[in-house]
C-alpha cells in the first residue's frame, strides 16, 4: 500500500504544454509556502530545437521523454496536485493489483543519477523506449567512481572496447543512456548471454599477468622486494577493479575468472585478496568437468602460488595428453608447467 505522507519520485504523465505545467507548478508551490510548507520538487528534461517556419528560423523548446514528469511528493500531496492539474496521472506499477494503491516510483539514488545524465547532456537526454536494445544482450555493470558512481546498468560498447556508454532502465518505461565511460570507472558485474568476449578478454590478460609474475619471481631471485613495472601494475590494478564483483554464468567462465584474480593479485603481492581468490579456485575445481580446464587451472594456480602439489597434479593430466599441434589451449599449459620454476 503506497504510504500516504511518505515522500517519494513519482514517475506520473501529464499533456500539458512546458508553459503551462511550470505555471501550474509554480502556483502549487506558492500556494503551499504560503501555508509554511515547501515548493513542490519536480523534474522535468527539456531541450530546444530549430524549425523553419514560413522560410524563418525558429527555437522551440520541448520535453525529452514525452509526456512523462517526476514529482517528489507524498500520495497525498500528489492527489492535491491533481484536483490543481487536472492532465496529471499517477502510473501505475506493473505488479499493481485491484485494492492496492501503488504506483511507479523511482528512488532517490537512482533519481540523481539520472539528473547527472540530463546535466552532462544539457538537457538534451537521449533516451530510448523500452525494447529499442536488448538488454539481456550487454554486459550489467556498474559505475564506480565520477558523476555516476553507483550507478548499476547495462554496458553498450562498440567491438574491442573496454569504456562505452551504459544503459539505464527508468521505471521500466524508457531507457536514459549516459556518455561515453571510461574503462577505469566501469566494474563488470555479469556477463551478457551468448557474449563471447569473457574468454577473448580473459585470453588477453594471461600473457599479461605471466608477464608480471615472472618480474616479480625474477626480482627475488635477486634479492629486490618489487621487481614489477608500470605497465605490470597498472594490468593489474585495472583488471582486479573491473571484474573483482563479476558473477560468472558457467563453470569454466568461472574458473578462468578466479584463476586470473588469483595471479592478479599475486603479483600485486596483496595477501589477504590472494588467500581469498585461492580459497575461491580450490572450491571451484572439484565442479570442473573438463580435464583441459582443470589442468588450465591448477597449471596457473601454481605459477601464482608455486604450490609443488599444484604443479604434481596438472602434470598428472597433461601426461595422459597427446597434443595436437593446433591445440593452443593444451600447449600453453604442458608449457608452462615446464617453463615455470618456482625457486
Amino acid at each position: 500500500m503506497t504510504e500516504s505522507n511518505e515522500q517519494q519520485w513519482y514517475i506520473l504523465s501529464i499533456k500539458d504544454g512546458i508553459l503551462d505545467i511550470e505555471r501550474q507548478f509554480e502556483q502549487l508551490s506558492a500556494a503551499r509556502m504560503r501555508r509554511g510548507e515547501k515548493p513542490v520538487e519536480y523534474f522535468m528534461p527539456t531541450c530546444f530545437t530549430m524549425s523553419n517556419l514560413f522560410g524563418r528560423a525558429r527555437m522551440s523548446r520541448r520535453k525529452l521523454i514525452g509526456n512523462y514528469i517526476f514529482v517528489h511528493d507524498s500520495y497525498k500531496n500528489i492527489l492535491e496536485a491533481k484536483r490543481v492539474m487536472e492532465s496529471l496521472w499517477l502510473l501505475p506499477h506493473p505488479d499493481h493489483r485491484e485494492g492496492r494503491r501503488q504506483f511507479m516510483t523511482i528512488s532517490d539514488h537512482d533519481m540523481a543519477l539520472f539528473k547527472a545524465i540530463a546535466k552532462a547532456y544539457s538537457n538534451e537526454l537521449p533516451c530510448l523506449p523500452i525494447g529499442a536494445v536488448d538488454l539481456e544482450e550487454g554486459d550489467k555493470v556498474e559505475i564506480v567512481g565520477g558523476e555516476f558512481d553507483g550507478m548499476c546498468g547495462t554496458l553498450q560498447c562498440s567491438q574491442g572496447r573496454m569504456g562505452g556508454k551504459v544503459l539505464m532502465s527508468i521505471g521500466n518505461l524508457f531507457i536514459a543512456v549516459t556518455p561515453d565511460i571510461r574503462p577505469q570507472f566501469i566494474r563488470i558485474l555479469q556477463f551478457g548471454k551468448g557474449n563471447r568476449h569473457p574468454y577473448r578478454l580473459f585470453e588477453a590478460h594471461l600473457p599479461r599477468v605471466l608477464k608480471a609474475l615472472n618480474h616479480l619471481q625474477a626480482s627475488e631471485n635477486v634479492g629486490v622486494t618489487n621487481g614489477l613495472t608500470t605497465d605490470d601494475v597498472a594490468a593489474m590494478t585495472v583488471f582486479t577493479g573491473r571484474f573483482e564483483s563479476l558473477q560468472p554464468s558457467t563453470v569454466n567462465i568461472a574458473s578462468q575468472h578466479a584463476t586470473l584474480m588469483l595471479m592478479s593479485y599475486a603479483a600485486l603481492q596483496d595477501t589477504a585478496k590472494t588467500i581469498e581468490w585461492l580459497s575461491r579456485c580450490r572450491n571451484i575445481l572439484p565442479k570442473i568437468k573438463s580435464d583441459t580446464q582443470r589442468a588450465w587451472q591448477l597449471a596457473f594456480m601454481y605459477a601464482a602460488t608455486g604450490n609443488e602439489a599444484l604443479h604434481r597434479q596438472a602434470a598428472t593430466i597433461v601426461d595422459t595428453w597427446t597434443i595436437a599441434p593446433n591445440d593452443r589451449k593444451r600447449h600453453l599449459i604442458a608449457t608452462t608447467l615446464k617453463t615455470l620454476k618456482h625457486e
